[in-house]
């Protein structure tokens, strides 16, 4: 190969790009070769003529094989043997005419050459020669005269056809033997093939078999799921499980079915048994096992577990076990299926009854989750229901989602002057977007006038935060604060009188003393005079509490008016600083007014002078000395927010949601200033509100306090509250 190669290297290149082209290009060398030695043999003219047959015989079967292959695809076959045959019949006219060695020779080459051509297609074309051969040499021999001995030349001829015949003898013996090696070959490959495609079969049926099997498993399984989450009853769940894993494996397979719970630390066993014998205690050690491994478990003979001997003495051989998972964490029990048979069970029957028991649990749980929520349910049913509040909740368009006993009452009360609902989304709409609460003022039922055997509500609307995907709720509670009104109005009735019954005594001993200190009782000595300074003073002071104690109670019952009045906010602020600014200076203090130009307002002159004057009083008693309190105010939309700021103490987080309340002081000013009733703020709170604002408090520890109030900037009266 490698000197092949070599010499192809040698070669010029054109000759080795073409070698195939000349290859076809001396294929007819040998057939002339073959046509020069018939010539040359001068053959009888009734051999020339066969041959001329013979060739055009030959060329019209070539034309037929090679020339419209796909129209004479049938014929092929057919055309080998009329190839044959025509071999036959030239055969027949060399022998049929005496022919000598030299004559015979070309025309043996020519048949056996075509012979040779055709053995790939069919063997039977050397039958021809090994025949043809040996009677044409017997003929020979018959026909010479004497005994002439054969030339050299015919000697060598004789030698090559009977080389020729023996050659195509051996050839066909050999090929008959190989294609009967090769058909014994096919013969056991066949049947090699039959007997795989049996066993194929054979473990294809089995596979159809199993496959059916656990089609009608699948089927019994999606029954018994459907059929266990068909209900949500915790009960009926427990039963239709059992019911179902019957159906799946069979009444023929199962012995027993256990369904087995754990509630605090106890296993709770559901069993069907076709044997009321037994128990399903037998069975625990192994479910106990199962659950503690947390894999399932399947025994093919229950009396070579040393656990379940018991099991073993009725008859109970085989036995699957699988974890039950109700929800998240551990198994909360197990499902096992017990059978009178021997390895009843196997691997896939395990994988079924896990994939059953996980739906199973789910089915479980739902149910149990179910039961939680209705018994939920009817807790806060009986809540809304027996609770002495009303509730009603309305969603973002302001309709009624929720409604107990009392707001469904609320709600079909038509004697009201405005309709209910109405005035709940009034409220509703006020809430804030940070979701503070918002208290209504009191709902009188009835006629609004009525003052005492009425009923008497305050709601509270709440925002209720839901889930991201749900719109929020407003949540509206009516507590009935009758009973609440009616100790008030007591209250408020017996401070009245204790405070008119304090008045006359204190005006009374408050002249008596001031005509004693003018001297006009006698001479006084410097010691008297400062006793009796001290008591006027402590007279003033508590005069000036019963009066703040009667202007709240006034203010809580509503009979304190307000009287607004157009006029100049900054010029009230300039006064009532001016008016305080020597009282600052003794407490060696800064008060400073920063008030811009205001449009007017319309407010009362002398309650606003007195929220202000509260304000900056505190302020002076909250400053340390060296202190400043500034006093200023600002446009913000439709209002005007009035600031009063100190560098004083500050008041503690944990109080600022207090002070505002009626007799609430804050602790460090009760400790420095002394005991006072704590109603000055609560009274400045009466008195914004009844003019339409709002009032707050900032304040940090150790750096100040600054009170805001705002006042709307209208002059409608029906904005200021009368």
């Amino acid at each position: 190969m490698i000197a092949g190669e070599s010499l192809t290297r040698q070669l010029p290149y054109w000759l080795v790009e073409r070698r195939e082209h000349l290859t076809h290009l001396f294929a007819p060398v040998p057939a002339l070769a073959l046509v020069l030695w018939l010539s040359l043999a001068a053959l009888p003219e009734t051999i020339w003529m066969a041959l001329i047959g013979y060739a055009a015989i030959h060329l019209w079967l070539f034309w037929i094989v090679y020339d419209r292959p796909r129209r004479n695809a049938a014929r092929l076959p057919h055309t080998d043997w009329a190839s044959i045959m025509v071999d036959v019949a030239l055969s027949i006219v060399m022998i049929s005419n005496p022919t000598s060695l030299l004559h015979f020779l070309p025309v043996y080459v020519l048949i056996a050459w075509r012979a040779l051509s055709g053995y790939g297609r069919n063997p039977a074309t050397t039958v021809i020669l090994f025949v043809l051969g040996p009677i044409f040499l017997f003929q020979l021999l018959l026909n010479r005269a004497g005994n002439t001995a054969l030339t050299p030349g015919e000697q060598w001829g004789v030698a090559g056809i009977l080389a020729g015949s023996l050659g195509c003898g051996i050839v066909a013996i050999m090929g008959s033997a190989r294609q009967k090696t090769l058909i014994h070959q096919l013969r056991s490959d066949l049947q090699r093939e039959r007997n795989t495609r049996e066993a194929r079969v054979e473990e294809l049926e089995h596979l159809a078999n199993e496959l059916r099997m656990r089609m009608r498993e699948r089927h019994a399984l999606e029954e018994g799921l459907r059929a266990i989450t068909s209900t949500l009853s915790l009960d009926d769940v427990l039963e239709q499980i059992l019911d179902s894993t019957v159906q799946t494996f069979g009444g023929e397979r199962t012995y027993a079915v256990v369904l087995t719970l754990q509630t605090d630390g106890l296993l709770d066993n559901r069993m069907y048994a076709r044997d009321k014998q037994l128990q399903a205690q037998w069975v625990e050690p192994l479910i106990r096992r199962v659950m503690r491994d947390q894999t399932p478990a399947v025994v093919t003979d229950s009396a070579l577990d040393p656990d379940l001997g018991e099991i073993s003495r009725i008859g109970v051989r085989s036995i699957i076990c699988v974890p039950l998972f109700v929800g998240d964490g551990p198994p909360r029990g197990a499902l096992t299926v017990v059978s009178a048979t021997f390895a009843a069970f196997s691997s896939s029957d395990a994988r079924h009854l896990s994939a059953f028991a996980a739906q199973a649990g789910i089915a479980i749980g739902n149910a149990e989750l179910h039961s939680r929520l209705r018994r939920q349910q009817h807790l806060l049913q009986a809540v809304l229901r027996d609770i002495n509040d009303g509730l009603i909740v309305l969603d973002q368009e302001y309709n009624v989602v929720l409604a107990n006993p009392i707001g469904q009452a609320l709600l079909n009360d038509t004697s009201a002057p405005q309709p209910w609902l109405e005035r709940m989304r009034e409220l509703a709409s006020r809430l804030s977007d940070d979701g503070r609460p918002v208290a209504s003022p009191e709902w009188i039922v009835g006629d609004p006038e009525c003052e005492e055997g009425c009923i008497v509500y305050q709601a509270v609307a709440s925002r209720v935060r839901t889930d991201d995907d749900l719109p929020d709720l407003t949540a509206i509670v009516l507590h009935d604060i009758t009973d609440h009104k009616a100790e008030e109005r007591a209250r408020m009735d017996f401070i009245s009188m204790v405070s008119h019954e304090l008045r006359n005594p204190l005006h009374t001993l408050n002249g008596f003393v001031k005509l004693v200190l003018q001297g006009r009782a006698g001479p006084l000595t410097s010691l008297q005079q400062d006793f009796l300074s001290m008591a006027d003073g402590q007279i003033e002071q508590l005069s000036s509490r019963v009066s703040e104690l009667l202007e709240y109670n006034r203010f809580r019952a509503g009979r304190l008016s307000l009287q607004p009045e157009v006029g100049d906010l900054a010029l009230l602020i300039a006064g009532t600083v001016n008016r305080l600014s020597l009282q600052a200076e003794q407490q060696q203090l800064s008060l400073v007014n920063e008030t811009p130009n205001l449009p007017l307002c319309r407010f009362d002159n002398q309650r606003i002078g007195q929220v202000l004057t509260n304000l900056i009083e505190n302020a002076i008693k909250a400053t340390p000395a060296g202190g400043v309190i500034r006093v200023s105010a600002e446009v913000h939309e439709q209002e005007v927010r009035v600031r009063v700021s100190d560098t004083g103490v500050g008041i503690p987080a944990s109080e600022l949601g207090k002070i505002f309340q009626r007799f609430y002081q804050v602790a460090k000013h009760r400790r420095a200033h002394g005991t006072n009733m704590g109603l000055g703020l609560a009274i400045c709170q009466q008195i914004v509100e009844g003019h339409g604002g709002r009032i707050w408090v900032e304040s940090e520890e150790g750096v100040g306090t600054t009170f805001t109030f705002t006042l709307p900037l209208v002059v409608n009266e029906e904005c200021v509250a009368g």
